[in-house]
Parts: C-alpha cells; structure tokens; sequence
C-alpha cells in the first residue's frame, strides 16, 4: 500500500510536534547552555519542517490517499512482525548480559538474511558494518552509554 504524500506529511508533522513537546521538560546539563531536550528539538523541527514539504506537495497533487501497490501475503507480514517483536524483546534481554556490539550484530544479521534471503555473507556485512556506524555515533560521538557486556573484559 502506498499513501499520500499529505497524510505521510502530516503524520510526519505530529510526531515532531509530539517530539518537541515531550522533549521540552529535560533538564539542561549543568554549566551548559543546552540540555538532553536539545537533540530531540532539533529533530522534532526538522521532522516538522520536512513533513510541512511533504504536506505541501501532497496537496499539489491529486494522486488518491491510499494506493494498494502489490498484495502482501497475511502469513509474511504476521512473521516479520513477530520476527521485529522477538528482535526488540531479544535485545532488550540480552543486551545487558551479552553486550550491544554482539546483540546487535548477530540480531541484524538475522533480520536481514530473514527479511531478503540473499546470502549470510551479505547479511553479516551489511550488520558489522551499521553496528560500527552505530557505536561510533552513539557511543563516541554522542556519548551514549551502551553496553559491552562479555567484552568489556576484553576491551578493557
């Protein structure tokens, strides 16, 4: 199914709204002109202002709101939501124990050879390479602190 641009436009808009109001009320970081609010508010106006764009050329447009493109069979889209539930529960438990790098390697691994059924080569590529984009963004640049687990012995 594919939508218009002006209700993916406006759904857009609501969320940064949303963003930006729950985010109003962090507190600032001490001695500093900004706070744990600063981030989200700038994605918040952002998403704001793209889903505006959105909004405004789904208005110029006459194309239908809803627009079923190709059948998707009942029984794939059950299995990749539970396939993306398990993947949020797995790494809720077993980030803790086992560490994000190896949790998130392994579990978009499996996602993505489930998802596309290319080869595991590939799939295992594709996730070392986006959970070191990850580690590095988070963890280093943004300084979130995100757990070793079992390698935290290794690496320190």
């Amino acid at each position: 199914m594919r939508s218009n641009d002006k209700i993916t436009g406006l759904v857009t808009v609501t969320f940064g709204v949303l963003v930006i109001t729950n985010s109003r009320g962090l507190a600032n970081l001490p001695q500093q002109d900004y706070g744990a609010g600063t981030f989200p508010m700038v994605i918040g106006g952002l998403l704001i202002a793209f889903g505006g764009l959105l909004t405004l050329r789904g208005l110029r447009s006459s194309a239908p709101l809803m627009v079923w493109v190709n059948d998707v069979p009942i029984k794939r889209f059950y299995l990749t939501l539970l396939a993306i539930i398990a993947a949020i529960v797995a790494y809720i438990l077993l980030v803790p124990v086992v560490g994000f790098p190896i949790v998130s390697t392994v579990l978009l691994s499996l996602l993505l050879y489930g998802f596309y059924r290319q080869n595991w080569t590939l799939a295992a590529c594709t996730a070392v390479a986006s959970t070191a984009v990850i580690w590095v963004v988070f963890g280093r640049l943004l300084q979130v602190p995100l757990e070793l687990g079992i390698l935290e012995k290794v690496v320190y």
